[in-house]
């Protein structure tokens, strides 16, 4: 008999570290669609969304602090499952995504930023101190202070969730396309900010209002920034809000940043 996938999943992690192994709940999910070998596209007829409840509820001890987003996206789940189980009375709202739909371009748009985030971990060399490229010994690497790429990357996917909910519980509608932000646009304002006030909050260069576009955009223009050196970043816990400090010599010396937006 083939073995469950599920106890394949709970031989893997220890229930009582879920939160410690997995960056948040868009993170398990990637984890789950891995082991099943499927698109995201295809996770509502497939395994991994019980797979998922069944995780949580077997937890037998939940922070909610750390759970709250875990929790957040099973309600999702069971609202899509309960959604699918009972005909539509009305025709669908199209000015609205539904919850399949936002979910699963929330899962998209983490994988890429993943896959982004690892190609400039390729560079990284973790290290307490900052220094300039050595020219004689090839391709400089990028030296981290006190900090750790998967805390960016999950400062980033927390605060993506709270803008949606945020924005949700508001009822805000919110169609802006793509090109109104760019990533040399929104890189010149990351050089701007810092310079200005000499280190900044990651989440503070983002307004209440600011929405998924604009946030996808400035994290991607942050990773660039870091992979040039222009600016630097500082995690004293774990727990601690991203400070990205900037780099005086390199913002002064190109101000052009019409090259970014392609990993090399």
């Amino acid at each position: 008999m083939a073995k469950d996938p599920a106890e394949n999943f709970e031989s893997v992690v220890d229930y009582t570290t879920v939160l410690d192994n997995f960056e948040g709940p868009l993170d398990l999910l990637l984890f789950l669609i891995k082991q099943e070998r499927i698109e995201i596209k295809d996770i509502f007829v497939s395994k991994v969304t019980e797979q998922f409840l069944d995780y949580m509820k077997g937890l037998p001890y939940i922070d909610i602090d750390k759970a709250s987003e875990y929790l957040s996206i099973a309600s999702a789940i069971l609202e899509i499952k309960a959604k699918s189980l009972v005909p539509a009375i009305v025709e669908p709202d199209d000015s609205q995504e539904d919850s399949e739909a936002v979910l699963i371009r929330a899962l998209e748009e983490y994988k890429l930023l993943k896959e982004e985030s690892a190609k400039l971990k390729e560079l990284e060399t973790i290290g307490y101190y900052y220094k300039e490229p050595d020219k004689n010994v090839g391709e400089a690497k990028i030296v981290y202070k006190d900090f750790n790429l998967e805390g960016l990357l999950k400062a980033f996917t927390d605060l993506m969730l709270r803008q949606e909910a945020r924005l949700r519980d508001e009822g805000v509608q919110r169609e802006i396309p793509k090109d109104v932000y760019t990533i040399p646009d929104r890189a010149a304002y990351i050089c701007e900010t810092v310079s200005e006030r000499g280190e900044v909050a990651f989440d503070e260069l983002f307004s209440p209002r600011s929405g998924r576009s604009e946030i996808i955009t400035t994290f991607q223009a942050l990773l660039e920034l870091l992979k040039h050196q222009f600016v630097k970043v500082v995690q004293n816990t774990t727990f601690d809000k991203i400070i990205i400090k900037y780099n005086p010599d390199r913002i002064e010396e190109e101000e052009d940043f019409g090259n970014f937006g392609e990993f090399e």
